[in-house]
C-alpha cells in the first residue's frame, strides 16, 4: 500500500513534459481503439448494404424481366389487332373479322387463370388446360353468336321491311307463305315500317295510311331520300307556276347529268327551258362556285345536243335552286355565267302521287316501292296532300295487304 502511494505521488512530482507526453499517448492509443472500433462498424455496414443491394438488384432484374415478357405480349397482341384492324378496313364486311377481335377482347380473363394456374406455388398445369379448352369454346360461341348478330344487324339496316317480323311470330310466320325475297316485296305493305303490328289491325286503311305518312314526314331520312324530297318539292313549285316539269334526277337517277329537273314555259314567243339543279344542303354550309360552274356546263352540253331539235326560239338557262347562300366567289361565277340563283328552304307539299295506269287509279305513298319511278303527267293524274284527298279523288293504295 505504501509502494502504491509511493508511486502515485511520484506522478505527481513529475515534471510537466513528461505528464504530457503521456496524455498524448494515451490520446493517441483511444484514437487507434475507436478508428478499429469504427472500421469494424463501416465493414459490417458494407457488408449489410452489399447485402441488401443485391437482394435488390435481383428482385430489379426480375420485375425487369416480367415486365419486358409483358411488353413482349403486348407488343404481339398490339400487331395482331392492328393486322385485323387493317383487315376490316380492308373488307367492307368483316363480320368475322369483327366477332373475332370482339370475343378475343372478352376471353381475355382466362388468359390470366390460365397463367394463375401455371405459376402458383403449387402449379394445377391440368386445370390450367380444362380452362384453356373452355376458352376456346367460350371464343367459338361468342365469335359465332356476335358473327351471326352482326349479318343481322346488315341484313334489317338494308331492308328494314324485315324489323316487322323479327320481333313478333305471328308476323314471323307470314314469311313462309313467300315463294322469294320479290314475291315478299311485291305483297309486304311498307306501312308496317312506320306503324306497329297492333296499329295496323286497329285502323282503318286511311287512318293508318295517313299515320304512316305523318310519321315518315317527322322520321329520320337518308340524305338521299331529303335529296328526292327536295327535287319533289321545287317541282311543285314550278307545277304552281305553269311551267312543264320533268323530274329529270328522279327519273334517271346517277345519269341525271346534274340535271334534277328540267322545266320549260313559253314567255313572249320564246321557249325557255330551264336546266335546274337542287341542293338541300345542311344550315350553314354555302354552296361554291364548283356547283355553278358544273351546272352551267351541264346546260350547255344540252343545248349543244338538242339545238337542231328545237323548232321556235328556244333559250337555256341553267338554274340553281338551294336552301343556303352561295358563298361569295360562287355568286360572281353566277353572275359572270348567267346561273340563275333561288334560295328556297323545304317545305310542306303534296308528297301523294295519283297516278292512272292502264284505267287503274292508284296512289303511292313516299315510302312505296314504285313510288320514285311513278311519274305524273298525263290527264286526271295528280299529287295530294292527305290520303283521304287521294282517296276522295278515286285512287286506291297501290298494293294488297298483308293483313286483310
Amino acid at each position: 500500500m505504501d509502494f502504491l502511494l509511493l508511486r502515485i505521488n511520484s506522478l505527481f512530482v513529475m515534471d510537466g513534459g513528461t505528464f504530457f507526453f503521456i496524455a498524448i499517448s494515451v490520446f493517441i492509443v483511444v484514437c487507434y481503439i475507436q478508428k478499429q472500433t469504427y472500421k469494424g462498424l463501416l465493414k459490417m455496414k458494407e457488408k449489410k448494404f452489399e447485402k441488401e443491394s443485391s437482394i435488390l438488384r435481383n428482385k430489379f432484374l426480375h420485375e425487369k424481366h416480367e415486365l419486358n415478357k409483358l411488353v413482349d405480349d403486348m407488343q404481339k397482341k398490339s400487331e395482331k389487332y392492328v393486322s385485323l384492324h387493317h383487315d376490316i378496313m380492308k373488307n367492307k364486311r368483316p363480320f368475322s373479322r369483327v366477332a373475332e377481335l370482339f370475343c378475343d377482347w372478352n376471353t381475355a380473363v382466362y388468359d390470366d387463370t390460365i397463367t394463375f394456374l401455371r405459376t402458383k406455388k403449387h402449379p394445377a398445369v391440368k386445370r390450367s388446360e380444362d380452362v384453356k379448352e373452355l376458352k376456346e369454346k367460350t371464343k367459338e360461341a361468342i365469335r359465332n353468336y356476335k358473327e351471326m348478330k352482326y349479318k343481322y344487324l346488315f341484313l334489317l339496316d338494308a331492308f328494314p321491311e324485315l324489323k316487322q317480323y323479327v320481333d313478333d311470330e305471328e308476323a314471323l310466320d307470314h314469311l313462309s307463305d313467300y315463294k322469294d325475297y320479290e314475291d315478299f316485296k311485291a305483297e309486304r305493305d311498307e306501312v308496317f315500317d312506320w306503324v306497329t303490328l297492333d296499329e295496323y289491325k286497329k285502323m282503318d286503311e286511311i287512318t293508318r295510311n295517313q299515320l304512316a305518312l305523318d310519321r315518315y314526314k317527322k322520321g329520320k331520312k337518308s340524305d338521299w331520300q331529303v335529296g328526292m324530297e327536295y327535287e319533289m318539292y321545287v317541282g311543285h313549285l314550278l307545277r304552281e307556276n305553269k311551267f312543264s316539269v320533268i323530274q329529270y334526277g328522279i327519273e334517271n337517277g346517277l345519269n341525271d347529268l346534274g340535271r334534277d329537273i328540267i322545266a320549260s314555259r313559253v314567255e313572249n314567243g320564246v321557249r325557255y327551258i330551264y336546266i335546274i339543279q337542287c341542293k338541300n344542303w345542311a344550315k350553314g354550309r354555302p354552296v361554291h362556285e364548283n356547283v355553278v360552274c358544273q351546272l352551267y356546263g351541264t346546260a350547255m352540253q344540252y343545248e349543244l345536243a338538242n339545238k337542231d331539235l328545237f323548232s321556235q326560239e328556244t333559250k337555256i338557262v341553267p338554274w340553281l335552286v338551294i336552301t343556303n347562300e352561295l358563298s361569295d366567289m360562287a355568286k360572281k361565277f353566277a353572275s359572270k355565267l348567267g346561273v340563275l340563283v333561288s334560295v328556297r328552304p323545304l317545305k310542306d307539299f303534296p308528297m301523294i302521287k295519283c297516278n292512272i295506269n292502264n284505267g287503274n287509279r292508284i296512289y303511292h305513298l313516299p315510302f312505296d316501292q314504285q313510288y320514285y319511278r311513278t311519274q305524273i303527267k298525263l290527264p286526271g293524274e295528280c299529287y295530294a296532300t292527305t290520303v283521304k284527298e287521294a282517296v276522295d279523288k278515286g285512287f286506291r293504295r297501290a298494293r294488297r295487304h298483308v293483313f286483310e
